[in-house]
């Protein structure tokens, strides 16, 4: 639990992913954090396409009117939830890695952040599952607003994994090496939260340091 004097209007997150809000936060700013934190949980259990306005406004103890006050319609809502899901993201995954120096090193701690946060659901909802990752499958081919925001999320987290392997690896081909790296962890994805395998962690990083050891490189 964060226990730090928070400015007006400043808000920070627990360590389980719920949003503290400073003493001076208004009472719309208070229900709206609310209502994401509970909208975040629903998405983790039951995937983004189950946070709609009726089933969420049951579990708030809210009015549909009332949650409508808020996010005019369930896509505004699942945007929304994307986003945060996001924001914690970079605060569990990434933002930690900026301290380390070592280019190689920085790479290689981003991977280990990124299975954590996909072996224990408490680093982000608290409940279950990755929202975003959750919309990749579900959203593919549904056109709209909930499409376009995973979408955008995916395009900058690629640049983002391409932008560190440029760095550590600079001979390795940074496409291919960042489709080779997404591809482990989902397939840790399936393998810890699908089957159960107790083994996955230690063959996943057995994969990651062979890749580490010899990349695809440039023009091969």
């Amino acid at each position: 639990m964060i226990v730090k004097a928070l400015k007006r209007g400043q808000t920070l997150q627990t360590e389980d992913g719920r949003e503290v809000l400073g003493p001076d936060a208004t009472k719309g700013g208070r229900t709206r954090v609310r209502i994401l934190d509970e909208a975040a949980a629903l998405a983790s259990e039951g995937g983004i396409g189950a946070v709609t306005l009726g089933p969420l406004a049951d579990r708030l103890g809210m009015s549909k009117s009332g949650l409508f006050a808020h996010f005019k319609s369930k896509e505004a809502l699942q945007v929304e939830v994307l986003v945060r899901a996001a924001e914690r993201f970079t605060e569990v995954v990434i933002a930690p890695i900026r301290e380390e120096k070592d280019k190689p090193k920085r790479l290689g701690l981003f991977f280990n952040n990124w299975l954590d946060w996909i072996e224990h659901p408490s680093l982000g909802s608290g409940r279950g599952g990755c929202p975003i990752l959750s919309a990749y499958f579900e959203f593919d081919d549904v056109p709209g607003p909930v499409r376009e925001q995973a979408a955008k999320h995916n395009g900058q987290f690629y640049d983002f994994i391409r932008k560190l392997v440029g760095i550590a690896l600079p001979n390795a081909d940074t496409n291919a090496m960042t489709a080779a790296i997404d591809g482990l962890a989902l397939s840790h994805l399936l393998r810890v939260r699908l089957m159960g395998d107790g083994a996955a962690r230690a063959n996943t990083m057995r994969a990651f340091e062979a890749l580490l050891k010899n990349p695809p490189l440039k023009g091969a």
